[in-house]
């Protein structure tokens, strides 16, 4: 017998939605397609939208846990549709918001009348009154009774579901099915402009079937990490689990931070969780892959790396520093003019009329790869047409060391000081607004991982998204799965030597921060990455007024 709450109910009306759907993202303006949050989204669309609620953001591994049963829904959600009126909102948000994504409502609502009726759990005069308006004539009748079937299931007694392992018990040489069981670690897809890398993309994976470990290493914005993300797409199908996170300077840190299904204990230490999750991935073999993004460190400074070096998977770690003493991989610039040229037109409408220009473009950025996207979009702007544009590039380079060091050091420090140049000099010549400056001097601070942007954007009290989609327009601001906003880690640094982040000039982000610190007992979704954000600023910010960060640190 299936128990009627959230989960099934959810699950029914999930089964009804092609995995090809898609919705427009009210934030970005993007179509995007529909995964477990844009669900949610658009079944609680007025909760989302409601002034009081701007602060709320919903987690991947506490969604995934409510789908599957292993945790209640949101106590704030719960709460907010026991305010009258708001059920009839619930309503008319199934019929508006998501029966438009269903090929087959009325059989979903057949499924969940079934649901219910065969529930014995559930009192008989419950359920008749929950079945009353069904067989629905209407889409409003039949909205009118998922809605409430929905309500039930999220308002009465939770019981927890026995996590799903029955996919752990594969034994032998395959690794164990973790598809749902870890959750958020899949792999971003690379951006839909990525070129010009096939031969590097069949090196990596010759590599990796003869040594198993590589490190893909390469100065910052090359494509290190685009390279990583292209790989697990192209080969994916090879792979039973691919599992991807963001190196944010402690492999134990991050690998006990990883969302396990049975991560239900919020009193367990670190070093009891990453015991957990180390001993599962122990178990993997040859048929998984993990990808380390932005591992940025040398072997001395994290212990742990020997200790996953010898797990059984397959590993990329992509990284600016050295590892000669391991199988590594250079990354170098893209030598086809034509694949850059390419990668221009994708933001430069009138590629095509300047292509000799754009050649001289791309000659005086030294290829890069980072450096040729952002001059596109600078010249898309109209804020310098492209002879301009060449010549304030080539006044930079005339400034530099004249020796040009770029091309006689392959040790990657005058490399990557030369690439620096480049950004800076960009990010000077977009001319960026007082709000814009604001907006990337606080997310600066934000961890590679990302923060949801809705979310930013209520901490800096932002009264819309347009600032942000500017700058995303740019290139300067990074969407991670077409929720979060983060900064390319070499704009980051960039960012922090032009706007020097501090705690007087980002006292709105740190009081907002305070705030919800201080809200006992307040329930906070987004804990994970509001303590990533609070690692982040300790990690980052300039300290000029030391008596309100002392308060800040002792409040968080």
């Amino acid at each position: 017998m299936e128990y009627l709450d959230f989960s099934s109910v959810i699950t029914i009306i999930r089964k009804y939605i092609n995995d090809e759907r898609t919705v427009e993202d009210k934030h970005f303006n993007i179509e995007v397609k529909i995964d477990q949050i844009r669900l949610l989204e658009q079944v609680f669309s007025t909760f989302c939208s409601d002034e009081s609620e701007r602060d709320f953001a919903f987690d991947n591994g506490q969604v995934c846990r409510w789908f599957n049963g292993q945790a209640r829904i949101s106590p704030r959600i719960i709460s907010f549709y026991m305010k009258k009126g708001n059920k009839e909102m619930l309503s008319a948000d199934m019929e508006y918001q998501v029966f438009p994504l269903m090929y087959d409502s009325a059989m979903a609502a057949q499924e969940l009348h079934t649901l219910l009726l065969q529930d014995t759990t559930i009192f008989n005069e419950v359920r008749n009154k929950l079945a009353a308006g069904y067989p629905c004539g209407t889409d409003k009748a039949k909205a009118d009774f998922m809605a409430a079937v929905l309500f039930f299931g999220m308002e009465r007694e939770f019981r927890k579901r026995d996590a799903n392992t029955k996919n752990l018990l594969a034994a032998g040489s395959l690794s164990p099915v973790l598809k749902d069981f870890v959750y958020g670690v899949k792999a971003p897809a690379p951006c839909r402009y990525f070129c010009g890398r096939d031969m590097e993309l069949a090196a990596l994976h010759e590599l990796l079937g003869s040594q198993g470990k590589v490190f893909l290493q390469g100065i910052a914005g090359i494509g290190k990490s685009e390279l990583a993300k292209a790989y697990a797409k192209r080969f994916g199908k090879e792979y039973t689990n691919i599992i991807y996170f963001t190196y944010t300077g402690d492999l134990k840190r991050d690998i006990a931070g990883l969302d396990f299904a049975d991560d239900v204990d919020d009193s367990e230490t670190m070093d009891a969780r990453f015991s957990r999750h180390h001993r599962l991935l122990r178990k993997l073999r040859e048929d998984s892959l993990l990808i380390i993004d932005n591992f940025n460190t040398v072997t001395a400074k994290d212990s742990l790396l020997d200790v996953v070096l010898n797990y059984h998977c397959r590993i990329i770690f992509t990284t600016r520093s050295r590892f000669d003493n391991y199988t590594s991989m250079s990354l170098e610039e893209i030598a086809d003019t034509e694949s850059l040229l390419s990668l221009m037109g994708c933001f430069y409408s009138n590629a095509e009329k300047h292509r000799p220009i754009l050649e001289q473009i791309i000659q005086t950025v030294h290829r890069h790869t980072l450096a040729v996207e952002l001059s596109a979009r600078l010249l898309e702007t109209g804020i310098l047409e492209p002879p301009l544009l060449l010549k304030k590039l080539k006044e930079e380079k005339a400034a530099l060391d004249t020796t040009d060091t770029i091309g006689i050091t392959k040790d990657g420090r005058s490399r990557k000081a030369t690439y620096y140049d480049h950004i800076h000099r960009l990010f000077s010549l977009y001319q960026l607004s007082d709000g814009e400056t604001e907006l990337m001097r606080n997310l600066s601070l934000a961890p590679l991982t990302g923060i949801p942007a809705r979310l930013f954007a209520n901490w800096l009290n932002l009264r819309d998204m347009n600032s942000v989609n500017d700058l995303i327009e740019k290139g300067f601001v990074q969407t991670v799965d077409g929720r979060a906003v983060t900064l390319h880690p070499m704009i980051q640094e960039v960012a922090m030597e032009e706007t020097r982040p501090s705690v007087q000039n980002c006292r709105t982000l740190l009081d907002s921060i305070q705030t919800i610190c201080l809200l006992h007992g307040y329930d906070v979704p987004y804990y994970r990455q509001l303590f990533q954000m609070v690692g982040s600023i300790i990690e980052r910010i300039e300290n000029d007024d030391m008596p309100f960060y002392l308060r800040f640190l002792e409040d968080v």
